[in-house]
C-alpha cells in the first residue's frame, strides 16, 4: 500500500515538474523577432513568436518616442525656410515621423514631429495585412524632478507607446502597421514607391481577377475555375499571368495581385487577395529562430544609474557572447542638424536664427551612437536598445 502511495507521489511530483517546466518554457518564449520581411525588397521586418489574440498587447512593453521641435526652423539658413520633405534637409528621420497628437504630444512646442522605435519604425506597411493597432505613449519622467536632477532634460519622457492586434494574429506572422496612404503618395517619395499597391489597389485588383477568371471559362462562376473546365492550358495560363505579372508599365494595382498563378485562382475562388496574402506573410518559427534576431530580451525599468531614469533590464538568461538586442540603424549624416539656435534680429527687424549660438541639442541626440571626430550619427530603431545606458566599468 504505501509502495503504491510512493508511486502515485512520484508520478505527481514528475506531472508537476513537467507542467512547471513547460509554463517556463512557454513564458519564456521570444514574442518578437526581426527578419527579412515577406514583401520582396522592404528589408526587415517584424514578426510575433506567439499566437496573439485581438485587442491583446504585442511584446512585453510599449516604445519610446522623441519629439523633434522646431526643426524647420532650426536647420533652415538665415536666407530661407527648408521643409522637412526637401531634398537637402538631411535628416532620414523624417521618414519615420509620426503625427505628434496620435502619439499624445499636443504642447510640445509649435512644430513637432515625433520618432517611434519598435513598432514605430520597424514593421512594414501591407494595406490587406494591416493587423497592429498603435497608441498613444505615456509621459513619466521616471522620476526625476525637472527642477533638481541633472538628468531630466536629457532622457524623454515619452515612453510605453503600446501596440495591441487588430485581429487574432498567428504565430510566425509578419506584422504590419498603418503609414496611411499619403506616406506614399507625398511628392518626395511618390516616385520612388509609385508601384505599393494602396488600400484600394486590392479592390480593383480583385475586380480585375474576376474578369481574368470569366476568361479562363467563359462564365463569372468561381467554381467553374477546375482543370477540366478551362479553356486554355495551364501553361498558357502561367505565361499569360507572367506577362501580366511583368508588364512594363508599373501600376499599384498590378502590384497587388497574387504573386503566382496558383495564388491567383485560390484568391478568384475565395472572393479575398487577403487570405493568400497572409499565408504567404507567415515564417515558420525554425525559420525565425534560425534566420531572425530576437527583439525582447530586455525591457525598460527604472535605472539601478542614479538621474538616468530608465534603462535595460533582460528578461530570460544571456549567455556570454550571446543577443542582447538588435539594433539597425538610421544614418544621420550630419550631426549638426540636431542643433538648436539662439535668435537675434536681421538687419530688415525679421527674427532669425543666430548660427553662432548653439544654445540646445534636439533630445534624440543623446539616444544616438556617434564619434567626436565624425558628423555621422547612427540611431538604433529596434525595442528598447534605446534603454541601454553607459557605464565606464560594469559594461
Amino acid at each position: 500500500m504505501l509502495s503504491q502511495r510512493l508511486t502515485e507521489l512520484a508520478a505527481a511530483t514528475v506531472a508537476l515538474s513537467s507542467a512547471v517546466t513547460s509554463a517556463a518554457d512557454e513564458s519564456n518564449k521570444c514574442l518578437l523577432y526581426l527578419a527579412e520581411s515577406t514583401i520582396p525588397n522592404a528589408g526587415l521586418g517584424m514578426f510575433t513568436g506567439v499566437p496573439v489574440k485581438e485587442d491583446h498587447f504585442l511584446g512585453r512593453v510599449g516604445d519610446a518616442a522623441f519629439a523633434t521641435v522646431d526643426q524647420d526652423w532650426h536647420i533652415s539658413p538665415a536666407t530661407g525656410t527648408l521643409s522637412k520633405h526637401s531634398g537637402d534637409y538631411h535628416w532620414p528621420l523624417t521618414n519615420y515621423d509620426w503625427n505628434a497628437p496620435d502619439i499624445g504630444m499636443d504642447d510640445e512646442a509649435e512644430d513637432v514631429s515625433v520618432t517611434v522605435t519598435g513598432f514605430g519604425a520597424a514593421p512594414n506597411c501591407h494595406f490587406s495585412l494591416l493587423n497592429v493597432d498603435e497608441h498613444a505613449a505615456t509621459y513619466d519622467a521616471a522620476g526625476l524632478d525637472r527642477y533638481t536632477s541633472p538628468g531630466a532634460g536629457a532622457i524623454t519622457p515619452w515612453w510605453n507607446r503600446t501596440s495591441t492586434a487588430l485581429r487574432d494574429i498567428a504565430a510566425g506572422s509578419e506584422l504590419y502597421v498603418d503609414y496611411d496612404s499619403s506616406w506614399f503618395t507625398f511628392h518626395s517619395r511618390a516616385s520612388h514607391f509609385q508601384s505599393v499597391p494602396l488600400a484600394s489597389s486590392y479592390t480593383k485588383a480583385l475586380a480585375f481577377m474576376n474578369k481574368y477568371g470569366k476568361m479562363l471559362v467563359g462564365t463569372d462562376s468561381p467554381e467553374d475555375l477546375v482543370k477540366d473546365k478551362m479553356m486554355i492550358g495551364d501553361e498558357v495560363q502561367k505565361d499569360l499571368w507572367d506577362i501580366i505579372k511583368t508588364h512594363p508599365y508599373v501600376s499599384r494595382k498590378r502590384q497587388a495581385l497574387p504573386e503566382t498563378h496558383k495564388d491567383g485562382i485560390r484568391a478568384i475562388k475565395a472572393g479575398d487577395i487577403m487570405g493568400v496574402e497572409v499565408e504567404n506573410s507567415i515564417r515558420s518559427l525554425e525559420y525565425l529562430e534560425e534566420h531572425g534576431k530576437c527583439v525582447d530580451n530586455i525591457v525598460p525599468q527604472q535605472s539601478t544609474i542614479p538621474h538616468a531614469g530608465r534603462g535595460a533590464f533582460a528578461t530570460r538568461f544571456i549567455p556570454k557572447g550571446g543577443l542582447v538586442a538588435p539594433a539597425p540603424l538610421v544614418h544621420i549624416a550630419d550631426k549638426s542638424k540636431a542643433n538648436m539656435y539662439a535668435t537675434k534680429k536681421s538687419p530688415n527687424g525679421n527674427i532669425t536664427r543666430d548660427e553662432e549660438k548653439v544654445v540646445h541639442k534636439q533630445i534624440i541626440l543623446n539616444y544616438c551612437f556617434g564619434h567626436p571626430n565624425s558628423t555621422l550619427l547612427l540611431f538604433p530603431y529596434s525595442s528598447n536598445v534605446v534603454y541601454i545606458n553607459h557605464h565606464s566599468t560594469e559594461y
